[in-house]
């Protein structure tokens, strides 16, 4: 159901150096608060938008913005399946709580073939069952491994001790109620494993360029993140010449495909969040609606 493991062509690998870069660059961003209203899309933009979530028979939610402060939004507050995108505020928390903790990241994590689930390019190969929490952070960030997800839940109490770890940070509707890769099912009107645009957002500008994360903790975050190897055909196919992404990507059931993260383009930082979803059980993930809206967004704000 979960696709995230494919489409490894992503651009060349981006160096880690930039990572630090980035974080000091745009970690005084100024915080927004949650509920700070934001502009829609323009009337071209808007029409775009309603137009491909018509075409496609696809509704889109998206905030976008610079920095961490929301520029436009359409269904901003409703509600979407996350699938994968719980694996960045998995990891975001996890930095939080251990940044310069070189003895946890180093720690080693053992499993065994009953903990492998489908989609798990990197943990199934692992041919000793044994990775470190450091390792396993790659490999749920930069190929969404869905057991690398599970494993890291473990270390913040499962999916119901991530949701009050997303409470405390000021996160009201995000919730994550299963594990892999059930959390994937994203049944049309199912509360479950959802978030909205307007969290997902925060969440992810807040802890990619707020203020969050200490410099370490956000120089990691940014260092997987920017070699992310899903993201091909989603946000990543839209990029303007020159720009560098950050992101995690995101599917499930229903034809659900997310991504968000921040592009970064000379002295820019644009952050998006782009969810869908179908009330249709047979249909099919479409990369290109992602793509699409991202470009409708970027043209917006650049």
């Amino acid at each position: 159901m979960n696709s995230e493991s494919a489409g490894l062509s992503r651009r060349t690998i981006l160096h880690g150096g930039l990572a630090g870069a980035a974080a000091l660059a745009f970690s005084s961003s100024t915080a927004q608060a949650w509920s700070s209203p934001a502009e829609p899309l323009s009337k071209r933009g808007l029409k775009r938008i309603s137009e491909l979530e018509k075409s496609s028979e696809v509704t889109i939610g998206v905030v976008a913005g610079d920095g961490t402060r929301a520029r436009i939004e359409h269904r901003a507050d409703e509600l979407f399946p996350m699938c994968s995108l719980f694996k960045t505020l998995l990891v975001a928390e996890l930095l939080e709580r251990h940044s310069y903790d070189s003895a946890f990241w180093s720690k080693t994590i053992t499993f065994t073939p009953d903990d492998i689930v489908v989609n798990s390019l990197i943990t199934a190969a692992d041919p000793d069952g044994q990775m470190t929490i450091d390792e396993l952070a790659d490999a749920a960030l930069r190929y969404s491994d869905n057991t690398a997800g599970n494993l890291l839940l473990r270390e913040v109490g499962g999916p119901s001790g991530l949701t009050s770890t997303l409470r405390r940070v000021g996160a009201q509707w995000t919730r994550l109620d299963r594990w892999e890769p059930e959390l994937n099912e994203a049944t049309a009107d199912d509360p479950r494993d959802t978030s909205t645009p307007r969290e997902i957002h925060r969440l992810f500008s807040d802890a990619l360029i707020g203020s969050r994360l200490d410099q370490l903790g956000r120089a990691r975050l940014m260092s997987w993140m920017l070699q992310n190897q899903t993201t091909s055909t989603r946000i990543g196919a839209a990029l303007p010449e020159g720009a560098e992404l950050a992101d995690k990507t995101g599917a499930g059931g229903y034809g659900v495909v997310n991504d968000a993260g921040v592009v970064f383009l000379e002295n820019r930082a644009v952050s998006l969040a782009i969810l869908t979803r179908t009330s249709d059980s047979s249909a099919v993930g479409n990369n290109d609606v992602v793509r699409d809206t991202a470009r409708i967004v970027l043209d917006d704000l650049l």
